[in-house]
């Protein structure tokens, strides 16, 4: 298993930190973007594997984890995307494949789908990101985080099926990640919407059809955040994208399930590869 270092460099004048590790073809890894959200907790469990057979960079979009807090409040989206542009310029990346868990996930689609994609994408493996989000009961419940202890765990909770994933020990690391120095504001701050603008979450943004790359679409049986159905639903807007359910998981089956979908995604990842000279 290769070594992870943990890294930073300036990207758009943005000091960004970044998990790095393994050689191969560049493997983009965009976390998810609930409160403590962060590179090292969605990919703990898959970085390891990834980079034995990927050059795997898993940067701290900005706002999160380490990476510098800061919001854009008039072009919120594309900011994000210009700054993961600026991280991949910075490292010299031209192309890559782009992994992504919910908010992660989420935002590649809504870049592949663009007339004009701002990243050379090779292929996509998204877990539980793409389609529509409903403004619901368990999203609020990630919205309106208070900044407790116990509200990380009722978030933990709607993500993880399984009730070791909200343990106190991993609720303790998320809660102090949360409430780290600029952490919660720039978070709740990006949560922020016009008053009486309808709620919903991804489906204005992308057109799935117009997503010309290979994608592997991984999704919960139990996901709380998303209608039932969602999943193939997205699976039958793009074209030949490939599809698999875990069961029982919720909104992070790249956790819950790592060795299963470690080796479905290397797979995956493997035929869409560029031959090598």
């Amino acid at each position: 298993m290769s070594r992870v270092f943990s890294r930073y460099v300036m990207a758009g004048g943005i000091r960004t930190h970044y998990l790095e590790a393994g050689e191969g073809e560049p493997l983009m890894l965009i976390h998810s973007g609930e409160f403590s959200g962060r590179a090292e907790f969605s990919w703990r469990y898959n970085i390891g594997a990834l980079s034995n057979h990927f050059h795997v960079y898993a940067p701290d979009v900005v706002g999160f984890g380490r990476t510098e807090k800061i919001v854009n409040f008039s072009d919120q989206a594309n900011f994000r995307v210009r700054h993961i542009r600026a991280f991949m310029d910075a490292l010299c990346i031209d192309a890559a494949h782009f992994m992504g868990n919910s908010f992660g996930g989420s935002l590649i689609m809504t870049v592949a789908g663009a007339e004009k994609p701002a990243w050379n994408i090779r292929s996509i493996v998204a877990s539980s990101g793409g389609g529509f989000a409903p403004d619901n009961d368990a999203r609020k419940v990630l919205t309106l985080y208070d900044g407790s202890r116990e509200g990380m765990r009722e978030i933990l909770k709607v993500l993880f099926y399984d009730e070791k994933w909200w343990a106190d020990e991993l609720v303790d690391e998320r809660w102090k990640a949360a409430i780290e120095p600029g952490a919660w504001e720039a978070i709740a701050a990006a949560r922020l919407s016009v008053p009486g603008k309808e709620k919903g979450f991804g489906s204005e943004r992308t057109n799935p059809a117009n997503i010309k790359v290979p994608v592997l679409i991984c999704g919960g049986d139990q996901d709380l955040l998303r209608e039932p159905g969602c999943w193939q639903d997205l699976h039958a807007k793009i074209p030949g994208s490939e599809l698999k359910i875990f069961s029982p998981a919720r909104h992070c089956p790249h956790i819950e399930f790592a060795d299963e979908f470690n080796a479905l995604a290397i797979d995956f990842l493997k035929r869409h590869s560029a031959p090598v000279p």
